[in-house]
């Protein structure tokens, strides 16, 4: 049987998408592991709801982040 997904989530507020995927993680109805929230906001509510679930998290501004150019 294969393993747990592994789940990169991304957000910029509370993080209400981001509890729905552990509310379903924990009932078992999505077999996957969360391994990083990442925000553009320092202050995201959803980065508290990542501490909470031992959810490792890192947030980056437009000023802490260069912006990358494609062609």
């Amino acid at each position: 049987m294969a393993g747990l997904l592994k789940l990169g989530v991304l957000i910029s507020g509370g993080g209400s998408n981001l509890q729905s995927i552990i509310d379903h993680i924990e009932k078992g109805s999505l077999r996957a592991r969360i391994e990083i929230v990442v925000s553009n906001n320092p202050d995201a509510f959803g980065l508290a709801r990542a501490k909470k679930h031992g959810i490792a998290s890192v947030s980056y501004t437009h000023l802490t982040l260069p912006t990358i150019y494609s062609v």
